[in-house]
């Protein structure tokens, strides 16, 4: 089964931005491999604490099925897990998280 997971990553390596101020998503096609489709850059409408707001976010992530962001905030979380998505906080590069998604550990983690 595949999934396509978006990265809040300004240049592809690593998870360095929250998620309602992220600019840039890294999204991957995954499944037993990890295939790069493109970058989508969104405007960062979310400046420290958001309220609600979230949809220029949902239409970026929408086929989605899971975000790996640095922060995200409990409201922002909810927004998106009653969306059908499922939320990571993480930190560390892109690669080595897409590794862990390809080889299935980070499904039997829990995470």
């Amino acid at each position: 089964m595949s999934y396509r997971i978006g990265f809040a990553s300004i240049d592809g390596t690593v998870i360095d931005q929250h998620f309602g101020s992220a600019r840039y998503w890294q999204i991957y096609d995954v499944d037993k491999e990890a295939r790069f489709v493109e970058t989508r850059k969104t405007a960062a409408k979310c400046q420290g604490h958001c309220e609600g707001g979230f949809d220029h976010l949902l239409s970026v992530l929408e086929a989605c099925d899971a975000i790996f962001v640095l922060k995200i905030g409990q409201a922002a979380a909810a927004v998106m897990i009653a969306k059908g998505k499922r939320v990571f906080e993480a930190t560390g590069e892109v690669e080595e998280i897409l590794a862990q998604l390809v080889g299935g550990r980070l499904h039997e983690e829990g995470g």
